[in-house]
């Protein structure tokens, strides 16, 4: 599990200790309005919980993972399980 930073998005690019590891990541997004309502519970009113800044982070991640050649899933409305699917029937087509 390794949760992206602001450093990483002003980089530009995905950590280097992540790099050896592509063949084996595989991303998570969320919708920018839920990721919103999760930090307002956090951090109410702060610019890390605004939605303009939800939003730019998500579409930033995306873009490194996109580069990066790694796949992803929407986690926004997914349980546990649903998730896990996903990522067995994805991980054995790249196989």
């Amino acid at each position: 599990n390794y949760p992206l930073i602001p450093e990483d998005f002003e980089r530009g690019s995905l950590p280097a200790v992540l790099n050896k590891h592509l063949d084996k990541i595989f991303g998570l997004t969320i919708k920018p309005e839920r990721l919103h309502a999760v930090r307002n519970e956090r951090r109410s009113g702060s610019f890390y919980a605004s939605i303009e800044n939800c939003r730019k982070e998500i579409v930033t991640a995306e873009n490194l993972m996109r580069n990066a050649g790694i796949t992803w899933a929407d986690s926004t409305s997914r349980s546990v399980e649903e998730l896990s699917a996903i990522i067995m029937e994805k991980t054995r087509k790249a196989s």
